[in-house]
């Protein structure tokens, strides 16, 4: 009997899902079923699947992004637990087990898993865990506010929306949770979010035991400012849905976040034009959003420490 599914969305991922799959598989005194869902990627990577009966493997007809993805893995999940894992990364064999030992002990419905930053080939970042033990408290719920509190965008900001889930089936599936497709960014926090305001108790684990992979930074990577957009529009609905049934104060937390998202938005925009080499127009966008000086020097100076280590 399977004790959890591990859902994995991919795109273009023929140079890790390997990897990531073998990972999933491995964890120790857990029967798991393994769903990979190519979110009709470029490249064909189906050679890479194990072909066993614990594992799942489909292909979209179309593109939707891991929203979309995650969403048609649920549809295969058996077991009491569902563990999203992303296509580059992996997780330490104990970690499904002693996951599941906590949240039973503690009765969660999610427990958020804590994370180590890797390189490509593996290795440890120094200083690489993105919570140290004492910063989280054995066995505390996590409220509302605190969890859009901890997503508020700033340079120096720890956004505990970045932490995988494990997810308990019953939970998810009597309150009809899914991913949300508008969102190609920021997808897993805004079904935590939708958690919360269900009732849902939500933890989160200590031990750094997934391995999140750090690609080499560079100006060439960005985000769509759209998508942050999207999160915005996302933010007013889910706001508006909840009105009644959340705190002033987590509404007030609210519109803080939309006032770092947007500085992020413009952000992105200025780094786009200076990729492009569009200098004077990465000026006169700076001059009209000066509240992204911060956030474009620090991208600046995290894109030429990268390329330098």
């Amino acid at each position: 009997m399977t004790d959890a599914t591990v859902i994995i969305a991919a795109w273009n991922a023929k140079a890790t899902i390997e990897k990531s799959v073998s990972s999933a598989l491995g964890q120790r005194d857990v029967k798991t079923r393994v769903v990979i869902i190519d979110d009709a990627s470029d490249e064909d990577f189906a050679d890479q699947i194990p072909v066993r009966n614990d594992v799942i493997f489909e292909r979209l007809a179309h593109n939707g992004g891991p929203a979309a993805a995650r969403n048609a893995a649920l549809n295969h999940c058996e077991g009491n637990w569902i563990c999203v894992l992303d296509s580059d990364d992996t997780m330490q064999p104990d970690r499904l087990k002693e996951m599941i030992t906590y949240a039973e002990e503690f009765d969660a419905d999610v427990l958020l898993g804590n994370f180590q930053k890797v390189d490509e080939q593996g290795h440890t970042y120094e200083d690489g865990t993105f919570l140290r033990y004492n910063e989280i408290k054995i066995g505390a719920k996590v409220a509302l506010e605190e969890y859009v509190s901890d997503n508020i965008i700033s340079p120096k900001s720890k956004s505990t929306g970045y932490l995988k889930p494990v997810l308990r089936r019953s939970f998810i599936e009597e309150k009809e949770l899914e991913y949300n497709r508008s969102l190609r960014n920021g997808e897993d926090c805004h079904l935590i979010f939708e958690a919360l305001a269900k009732g849902g108790r939500v933890l989160v684990w200590p031990k750094a035991d997934y391995l999140y992979t750090v690609r080499r930074g560079s100006i060439s990577h960005r985000i769509d400012p759209d998508h942050f957009e999207a999160l915005i529009k996302e933010d007013c609905k889910f706001v508006d849905r909840y009105h009644n049934d959340i705190s002033n104060h987590a509404i007030d937390l609210f519109s803080e976040r939309e006032i770092g998202l947007r500085k992020m938005m413009e952000t992105e925009r200025i780094m786009s034009a200076l990729k492009a080499r569009q200098v004077g127009a990465a000026c006169r966008h700076l001059s009209r959003h000066p509240h992204a000086i911060p956030m474009v020097g620090h991208q600046l100076l995290e894109a030429i420490r990268n390329r330098i280590t």
